[in-house]
């Protein structure tokens, strides 16, 4: 999206990884005073709803990942994730890992039935009724932080206004039901 508002496409709210959040804000491209921080989203290990009635304790996720098929994602720009990195981080090891760009690619790999398994944002999971989180990653990146903030030159008067509801009780409690964490 930054090289979106570099171009002048209209997105009148950035919001994306903090670290991303404060090279626009370097480049002059948001608004300093309307950035709003807090927002984090963790990585899950899903799997299809009807296969996983309740999350899995670390042994028989273990025991599990020994035989499945697992997506991750690949260290690349389109995720800025290393899934092998983050199941090595996790303790867990698997023999059928595979690559994909990103954690919306390993989400439609695991409703096709091509892997059991897959890393993804909690988000990911949230918005599809056919996934559940199976194990709640801990070792970091588990968690990983958002900001949002108003493009230098947005057309809309309401922008800010759309920041400002993302950390109104309504708003945390919307983006809470999608799966992010907010803090105030």
């Amino acid at each position: 999206m930054v090289a979106q508002i570099i171009r002048h496409t209209r997105n009148d709210v950035l919001f994306t990884l903090s670290t991303v959040m404060k090279d626009a804000m370097a480049a002059q491209l948001v608004v300093p005073a309307s950035r709003a921080a807090g927002f984090a989203n963790t990585l899950v290990l899903a799997g299809l709803q009807r296969s996983f009635a309740t999350p899995l304790g670390q042994p028989a996720l273990q025991a599990l990942l020994l035989k499945a098929r697992v997506a991750v994602t690949d260290n690349t720009a389109a995720s800025n994730l290393d899934g092998y990195a983050i199941l090595a981080a996790n303790n867990l090891s698997a023999p059928h890992v595979q690559g994909a760009a990103n954690t919306g690619d390993v989400a439609d790999l695991v409703t096709a039935a091509k892997v059991h398994l897959g890393l993804m944002y909690l988000t990911d999971v949230q918005a599809d009724p056919r996934l559940t989180a199976v194990a709640t990653l801990t070792s970091p990146p588990a968690l990983t932080s958002y900001a949002a903030a108003v493009n230098a030159n947005a057309f809309s008067p309401n922008a800010q206004a759309l920041v400002n509801l993302m950390h109104s009780p309504n708003g945390i409690a919307r983006l809470r039901s999608a799966g992010l964490e907010v803090s105030s």
